[in-house]
């Protein structure tokens, strides 16, 4: 392995540690055992370093976007989306725990993040007028905004939340689902009588998940 993609590694697992805060680039090059003068080789600051994680992570998530089948179930797709980008959230946790500082610290990464946004907004936008045209859904054109906008608010700040409820909140698999399960409530109103048992099912599906979750940390 390349001693940047090193320093990647290294500063997602820190900075999910610990916070992005607390961490510095000499705590990333200690880390690793190198000098900080080799690292300020592949990254001039800790910024350039987050702007290349994001990267990696936007890059992640658009491989997996490309990955839906618009041929498949509707339902199953927007669910196999909202568990891809938790999933993303569990890895890349630091960078949703602050976002709104990191983003105004750097114009790049902002206007990069505002970029992949638009496309997120789009692919959900997307699918949940496939979830309507399928008669799953029964969801007002003027709603779909909306909706669209709250699916994406639960998923940006779901940890954010976390935080402000627990002195040391533990980020994990069990959270995770809590946050994948609120999707769920968000759509249940909207939900046609003739997909709700097949609904239901899933909906279930994903609160067995976070009870094993939470057991198995519980019992750790």
């Amino acid at each position: 392995m390349k001693t940047r993609e090193k320093i990647i590694l290294a500063s997602i697992e820190l900075f999910n540690e610990q916070g992005e805060r607390n961490i510095t680039t000499n705590h990333i090059a200690a880390h690793l055992g190198i000098s900080p003068g080799n690292l300020y080789y592949h990254f001039r600051n800790k910024e350039d370093i987050i702007s290349a994680i994001y990267a990696e992570y936007a890059d992640d998530l658009i491989s997996q976007f490309q990955r839906l089948s618009d041929t498949e179930n509707p339902l199953d797709s927007i669910l196999k989306y909202m568990d891809i980008v938790f999933q993303l959230i569990s890895k890349f946790r630091f960078f949703y725990s602050n976002l709104p500082v990191l983003l105004s610290k750097n114009p790049s990464l902002k206007k990069r993040y505002s970029e992949i946004q638009r496309e997120i907004i789009k692919k959900v936008s997307s699918m949940l007028v496939s979830l309507k045209d399928a008669d799953i859904l029964n969801i007002k054109e003027e709603e779909l905004d909306d909706l669209t906008c709250l699916l994406r608010i639960t998923t940006t700040f779901w940890l954010s939340y976390l935080q402000t409820q627990h002195d040391e909140p533990k980020i994990d698999d069990s959270a995770l689902y809590q946050g994948l399960l609120k999707i769920f409530a968000l759509l249940s109103p909207y939900v046609t009588d003739n997909a709700r048992e097949e609904f239901e099912k899933a909906r279930n599906h994903y609160l067995q998940l976070e009870q094993q979750a939470s057991e198995v940390e519980m019992s750790a």
